[in-house]
């Protein structure tokens, strides 16, 4: 059996066009006490410590001013008039009462409710810098503006994490390379459910190792983003001396 193990040069980020993008950081998948997907990745959460390694790349990109785009995930009243049929997870969350919201200008009943951010995270998504796009409302970014925040910051690499690996996350994660960009999965912010035919994560897992152009855990991503944000600072303190001396 032919087993594949190559590998393609190491990805490298520099600040000015790198990204930290995050799907679905809302109370639905991240809430213990009122998150109704988060029974389903309950224990891979807490497997790979994944709500605090998401945290750390939050802080990061916050304190060094990296781009952060999320893209939350939550559906309108009027969207039950859809009558195409669903699979089987948009089955079961319309079951659930998936992640609902009263209108899209009109907030009451929005806050601490399952689409809300997860609200330890709230300074960072409510900071006045990280970009909440509109919802995806399927798996992808296809239908939603993340590519057009991504683009008209001109960015180029984009490090993605969320706790929905194998559907969501990896749906935006297929739109944004085949829009043309380099990405860097972070293997260790991530879960995923499991259902009869297997793991999600493992599934993810094996995708990423063929898609991607990085696969990294969080001390990784960490590292990189901070070497790459003193080496812009080193970058203009040399311009800054050289145009000092002329």
């Amino acid at each position: 059996m032919f087993i594949f193990t190559h590998n393609n040069p190491e990805m490298q980020i520099d600040k000015p066009h790198t990204a930290l993008v995050l799907a679905d950081i809302q109370n639905e998948f991240l809430e213990e006490d009122t998150g109704t997907y988060y029974q389903l990745i309950a224990d891979a959460l807490k497997k790979r410590n994944v709500i605090a390694n998401l945290e750390q790349l939050l802080k990061t990109a916050q304190e060094l001013g990296y781009y952060i785009i999320h893209s939350p995930h939550w559906y309108y009243p009027t969207d039950l008039q859809w009558t195409v049929p669903p699979g089987a997870i948009a089955d079961y969350l319309i079951g659930i009462g998936f992640c609902g919201r009263k209108d899209p200008v009109d907030l009451e009943g929005f806050e601490g409710s399952r689409a809300d951010y997860y609200e330890p995270f709230k300074k960072y998504l409510m900071d006045g810098h990280t970009c909440n796009t509109s919802p995806h409302k399927q798996f992808g970014c296809e239908s939603n503006d993340v590519i057009k925040q991504l683009r008209m910051r001109r960015v180029q690499k984009v490090i993605m994490a969320g706790p929905v690996a194998n559907i969501c996350l990896e749906s935006h994660m297929r739109d944004i390379l085949e829009a043309g960009f380099e990405v860097a999965m972070v293997r260790d912010a991530v879960a995923a459910g499991v259902n009869d035919e297997g793991d999600g994560y493992q599934a993810a897992m094996v995708n990423w190792r063929f898609m991607a152009n990085a696969v990294w855990t969080t001390d990784e991503a960490v590292s990189r983003m901070k070497s790459a944000a003193a080496d812009l600072t080193s970058s203009h303190r040399l311009r800054s001396h050289a145009v000092q001396l002329t």
